[in-house]
C-alpha cells in the first residue's frame, strides 16, 4: 500500500512539473534594427495588447502570445519611425522579423 502511495505521489509531481514547464514556454518576436543606434524602443502591437522592448546593440526580443502582430520602431532623432505588419507568431516559437532598416528623416 505504501509503495502505491509513493508511486501516485511521484506521478502527480511529474505531471505537475510537465504542466508548469509547458506553461512557462514563451512565444515571441526578435529582430535587428539598422543602424543599431537609430531606434530608442521597439513595440509589438496586436489589437489592444502591446509589449515594448529596449534595444541592445540594435537587436530586440519581445515575448508575446501567439497571433498576428505589428512591430513598430520608435526612431531616434535623425531617423524615421518604421513598422512591419502581419508578423505571425506561433505557440512556443519565436518569429524572426528580420532586419528593419531605418531611413534618414532628412
Amino acid at each position: 500500500m505504501k509503495k502505491i502511495g509513493i508511486m501516485l505521489c511521484a506521478a502527480t509531481i511529474i505531471a505537475t512539473s510537465a504542466f508548469i514547464a509547458r506553461k512557462n514556454t514563451t512565444s515571441g518576436i526578435n529582430g535587428t534594427i539598422t543602424p543599431a543606434d537609430g531606434a530608442s524602443k521597439v513595440w509589438a502591437i496586436s489589437g489592444k495588447d502591446s509589449v515594448a522592448a529596449v534595444l541592445a546593440a540594435g537587436k530586440f526580443s519581445l515575448n508575446v502570445k501567439p497571433g498576428s502582430w505589428k512591430v513598430y520602431v520608435q526612431a531616434t532623432k535623425g531617423y524615421k519611425d518604421a513598422a512591419v505588419e502581419n508578423i505571425v507568431v506561433e505557440n512556443d516559437r519565436y518569429t524572426d522579423a528580420g532586419e528593419i532598416k531605418l531611413t534618414s528623416d532628412k
